[in-house]
């Protein structure tokens, strides 16, 4: 099954707890992130995290030999404008939402998107349906 995981749970990866072994199953599995993904992932270990760029690159690296990373395209961008307006989702969070559901993802991992939430996209078919789950939630 192909998962789409956000950059909110990517950064426990870097983190020696528990949720990083979850964080290490999910990748495990068919993981999908996109570039906006590894651009925020790697803003925060810079900025919040005051992580060295060599530690930042190589951590960026191994996801883009882990996961199927995914670029953003117009349609994604158009897509995320619907999908903004349907779900009452941020610009950001409506491109992740959209990237996962255009590579036919069907679940996207989130902890700050509504758990639960049943997305489909614009059209006239159920095709490119997914679940936000949170990975963290017992």
């Amino acid at each position: 099954m192909k998962a789409f995981i956000d950059t909110n749970v990517l950064i426990y990866w870097v983190d020696d707890s528990a949720r990083a072994d979850v964080v290490e199953q999910l990748l495990a599995q068919e993981a999908v992130i996109s570039v906006q993904v590894l651009n925020e992932f790697a803003n925060v270990l810079r900025r919040k995290r005051a992580m060295a760029l060599p530690d930042v690159e190589a951590l960026c690296t191994t996801l883009i030999d882990t996961c199927d990373v995914l670029n953003l395209s117009v349609r994604t961008h158009q897509t995320a404008l619907t999908l903004m307006a349907r779900y009452n989702l941020s610009v950001y969070d409506a491109n992740i939402v959209a990237a996962a559901a255009l590579s036919d993802c069907a679940v996207l991992y989130s902890e700050d998107m509504q758990d639960g939430l049943n997305i489909k996209l614009p059209g006239p078919t159920s095709a490119n349906a997914l679940v936000i789950r949170n990975p963290f939630r017992a």
